[in-house]
């Protein structure tokens, strides 16, 4: 069978390492899938693809919903001149590249854009459409935007529990929509030794640097530490983001005197290597759709520590597999942390069984498996 993806104009983050991962377990493992994939603007997934041998191209469609922006009127107006421009452009791009009658399923990889609906319509072929983050800080470009995700004509992944009832609850048909959690490729932690030589409790914090994100809310709840405590940890943070809120974020630590134990880096595509120097892996966002990072964490045998919000308890026991804190309760978090650093033990135990449901529950072989049973049912 030949699938279509297509992906927006982002080439890093959760949902382009998703696609890209799925892509390759199926050039691995089923060789009855052959992957085209069109993104939004040239970037590092289709580097990536590229170097893999996967047919890719890039066209510049435009999200048809964005992250909500203030004022919104202006951001509106701005967006939908932007879409309707580039939209036009992109669809005879593509219409020269793709021979639509060889395409058996169309797979857009993410719910902000609708040029795979587009198509689908077109050249009547079956649509499966990822929604993979809540709905409530994202922004119509036009006021009906949301209806396409609502017409019956798509089958539905939702990458958690979390998300499937944000979007439910929004209209979509329930009985449309198939929950199947992202998978992590497991080949990069089976030869991930071991490294944690430092003596002080260390902690990673992945993720794009954004308010969201929590990295400011950490950094707050840091400065309230015990000295003791304070004195014999690390934390590093890891990511993307806008440049003047990585220097807010900085200059918040300068302020606080916590250069000694918090460090800001930029993304690293590498960082898989580097993982198990650490203990504990933190994800404090507002509402993961499904928390890639932390799913990362276990399966590098780090102890999630992760807010109780979003698809977080959905990965994270708590106390079983890990430890989840009321992201509105700063006092929860710092609770946690000293927790964390007067139990010693507790982090291997938890560490331990973390890796152990992440290789179960969250492995690249059994998500690429049921995308394919998802496609295989679809076509029949």
């Amino acid at each position: 069978m030949k699938i279509l993806y297509f992906m927006n104009h982002v080439g890093r983050g959760g949902a382009a390492l998703a696609l890209y991962d799925l892509i390759k377990e199926f050039k691995r493992n089923h060789a009855k899938v052959d992957s085209v994939v069109i993104t939004g603007l040239y970037n590092q997934l289709n580097v990536a693809l590229t170097e893999n041998d996967i047919e890719n191209y890039s066209a510049p469609f435009k999200n048809f919903l964005s992250s909500y922006t203030r004022p919104a009127i202006f951001w509106k107006l701005l967006l939908r001149l932007r879409y309707c421009f580039f939209k036009p452009i992109a669809i005879k791009k593509i219409e020269k590249l793709i021979d639509f009658k060889s395409i058996d399923i169309i797979h857009s990889n993410l719910n902000r854009i609708d040029i795979g609906h587009y198509f689908a319509k077109k050249y009547d072929i079956p649509h499966i459409w990822h929604i993979r983050e809540h709905d409530f800080d994202l922004m119509p470009v036009f006021s009906s935007d949301l209806s396409l995700l609502m017409d019956n004509t798509s089958t539905y992944i939702a990458i958690s529990e979390s998300v499937k009832l944000a979007w439910t609850v929004r209209g979509v048909p329930e009985q449309m929509i198939n929950l199947i959690y992202d998978g992590i490729d497991s080949n990069f932690w089976s030869h991930n030794e071991l490294k944690r030589k430092n003596k002080k409790l260390s902690f990673i914090f992945l993720g794009g640097y954004h308010i969201d994100k929590g990295q400011e809310l950490f950094i707050q709840v840091l400065k309230s530490l015990p000295p003791l405590v304070k004195n014999n940890i690390v934390v590093h943070f890891f990511g993307d983001g806008p440049k003047k809120y990585k220097y807010k974020l900085i200059c918040l630590i300068k302020k606080n005197n916590l250069e000694d134990c918090c460090r800001i880096f930029d993304y690293d595509p590498n960082i898989y290597r580097k993982l198990s120097r650490y203990h504990i892996g933190v994800n404090c966002s507002k509402a993961e759709g499904f928390g890639r990072v932390t799913v990362e964490y276990m399966m590098a045998g780090l102890c999630p520590l992760v807010s109780n919000s979003g698809a977080s308890p959905e990965i994270v026991d708590n106390k079983v597999n890990g430890l989840t804190f009321d992201r509105e309760n700063s006092l929860s978090i710092k609770e946690k942390i000293i927790f964390l650093y007067n139990n010693k033990q507790i982090i291997k135990e938890l560490s331990e069984k973390a890796k152990l449901k992440a290789a179960s529950t969250f492995s690249m072989t059994n998500h690429a498996n049921k995308i394919y049973e998802l496609y295989t049912h679809t076509l029949n």
